[in-house]
Order: C-alpha cells, then sequence, then structure tokens
C-alpha cells in the first residue's frame, strides 16, 4: 500500500514538473507565433502575451522578400555539405571501427574531442586558408568548411550504429567475396539507415542554424546565408520585432520540414544508438 502511494506522488509530481516545463518551453514559441502577427504599434505597446487585434499577414510578405536569397542560399549550402559530411564521416566511421589499424583508438578519441571544440579559435585560420584559396565569398568555400567543421561530428555519431553491426555480417560478406567499399554501400549503409538518418538531420540543422561563420566569410547576399539574413530583419533606427519575428518562423520552415519528412527514422535512429550492442 506505501509502494503504491509513493509511486502515484512520484507520477503527479513528474507530471506537475514535465506540465511546468512544457509552459516554460512554449512561452517563446507563442511570443514568436504572437509577435509575427502583429503590427509595429502593437508591439510597441510590449503586451506580448495578448493576441493581435488583427492578423496582419503582410508581415510575411515582407519578411519573405528580405529572405529569400538567404533562403535559396542556405538550403543549397545545407543539403551539398550535408550530404558530404555524412558521406565522408560514414566512410571515416568504417574505417575507424571495423578495420584494426594501430592508431583506431586515439584517432577515435581525437574526432571526439574535435567535435566539442568551439570553432570559434580557429576563425581566423580558416578566413586566412580561403583567402588563399581564393573561395572566400563562395558557396564552395563555405561547403568546404562546413564540412570540415561537421564531418567529425557525422563520424562520431555513424560509428555507434556501426559498432553494433555483427562482426559476423561483415565476414560472411567477406567470404563471399564482397569488397569493403561494396559491403559499405549495399549492406552497412541499409542497415544503419536510422542512424545515418539520426546523423543527417542533427548536421543539416548545425549548419542551417549556424551564423557566425555567414556572416565573416561571406560578402554582399549573393552567398549569404539566411541567418545573417534574418539578424538584419529588425532594422537600424527603428526595431521591427514583428517582421522579424514572422522572418523567424519562415526560416523555421526548412528544418521542421526536414524533420517531418525524416521524423521517425529520426527517432527510431536515436533508439538504436541507445540500446543494447
Amino acid at each position: 500500500m506505501g509502494d503504491n502511494m509513493t509511486d502515484k506522488r512520484f507520477r503527479i509530481i513528474s507530471v506537475v514538473v514535465i506540465a511546468i516545463m512544457a509552459v516554460i518551453w512554449l512561452m517563446p514559441v507563442y511570443t514568436l507565433f504572437n509577435t509575427s502577427f502583429k503590427t509595429q504599434a502593437e508591439v510597441a505597446e510590449q503586451n506580448y502575451l495578448n493576441p493581435p487585434k488583427r492578423l496582419q499577414l503582410a508581415n510575411f510578405v515582407h519578411a519573405f522578400k528580405a529572405l529569400k536569397i538567404g533562403l535559396r542560399n542556405s538550403i543549397i549550402i545545407s543539403s551539398v555539405a550535408t550530404f558530404l559530411c555524412i558521406f565522408l564521416g560514414s566512410l571515416a566511421a568504417y574505417s575507424l571501427t571495423k578495420f584494426n589499424f594501430r592508431f583506431a583508438i586515439p584517432v577515435f578519441f581525437s574526432i571526439v574531442m574535435v567535435t566539442f571544440l568551439p570553432y570559434q579559435i580557429i576563425l581566423i585560420p580558416i578566413t586566412h586558408i580561403l583567402m588563399t584559396l581564393r573561395l572566400l565569398n563562395s558557396y564552395a568555400g563555405l561547403i568546404l568548411i562546413y564540412v570540415i567543421l561537421n564531418s567529425p561530428m557525422a563520424a562520431l555519431i555513424t560509428a555507434t550504429f556501426f559498432m553494433k553491426v555483427p562482426v559476423d555480417l561483415e565476414e560472411a560478406a567477406a567470404l563471399d567475396g564482397c569488397p569493403p567499399f561494396t559491403f559499405y554501400l549495399k549492406i552497412l549503409v541499409p542497415v544503419s539507415l536510422p542512424g545515418l538518418v539520426a546523423a543527417t538531420i542533427l548536421v543539416f540543422v548545425q549548419i542551417y542554424n549556424e551564423f557566425l561563420l555567414g556572416i565573416v566569410l561571406t560578402r554582399g547576399p549573393d552567398v549569404k546565408p539566411v541567418m545573417p539574413f534574418l539578424a538584419e530583419l529588425k532594422g537600424t533606427e527603428i526595431a521591427q520585432w514583428h517582421i522579424q519575428m514572422a522572418g523567424a518562423l519562415i526560416t523555421s520552415l526548412i528544418p521542421v520540414a526536414v524533420f517531418a519528412f525524416l521524423g521517425r527514422y529520426f527517432i527510431s535512429g536515436l533508439m538504436a544508438g541507445y540500446g543494447k550492442g
């Protein structure tokens, strides 16, 4: 009886805590939606929780016109860079987890360390490298840097899934005369597809949401990603929060669409990654 009462109290407390956390998390989202439909005069009143008197859809038209070049640039850069990160990272993960060479463990831990290093500490060398290669202010330059910075994370994530593939499967393929790259492409990738999709979503969102490199490594709007454009929407003399919030909603549609399309693989991939080997 006492144990049942304790469990019931624990469940009630858990539900209350989760509800409070959900409200705290949803408040900025509600404010974002609310502000994006208001006029500038309504925003100036600073009653952020009050609903708009009338939905101002013109805010979204204004924001989209200002963001459309950045959206195009971000979709191109993020898609190409993500594909290269997953391809190169998964190849590196395959080499580290399936080939028993001498320095596999030190290399793996080096990748883990690099993944968690802030890229801001090498921002100046990155700029000099692109200037030397004459890739500053170009798609190729941004893609190159994003691939260099995010491939370690892709390798780390995919390696955790490759480790769970039975060695017997690889040995059976080798006995049938299957070369290593063919095994990787036709067996390992399909078997580890949920993990690869999880890595794809994480890398894509990481690149798409990146802000600092998009400012430092570009000149003008031709190749600038969308996040710097979004920052400029606020205005200079008068803060246009309603336009910027509308732009934030438009900008968020791309990663939301990616997650909606690949979400079920993402969840199953994470569950598989934390499951038993």
